[in-house]
């Protein structure tokens, strides 16, 4: 259960730099012509730098979840080896 946990905020730190990457662009690339109403006042490179930062986060978290565990664990045997 707690590994589930784990891999449930590694996506969701993924999701969240994904979403405040594609904020920045779309914010401050692709529309700059409009005027902006700012509900915090971060300064774009602050937002963009923490996006890719959640997005490492996020990637670093689900790989050492999937990539970087033992491939086989030991299997556990039911039967007694004789001693």
């Amino acid at each position: 259960m707690t590994m589930m946990n784990a891999a449930g905020r590694a996506v969701a730190a993924l999701g969240v730099g994904i979403v405040a990457v594609g904020h920045w662009f779309w914010a401050y690339q692709s529309h700059s012509h409009l005027p902006r109403a700012r509900l915090l006042a971060v300064n774009s490179e602050v937002e963009l730098y923490v996006g890719i930062f959640l997005i490492g986060v996020g990637v670093h978290a689900l790989a050492s979840r999937y990539w970087f565990r033992e491939p086989n664990p030991p299997a556990q045997s039911s039967t007694r080896e004789p001693q």
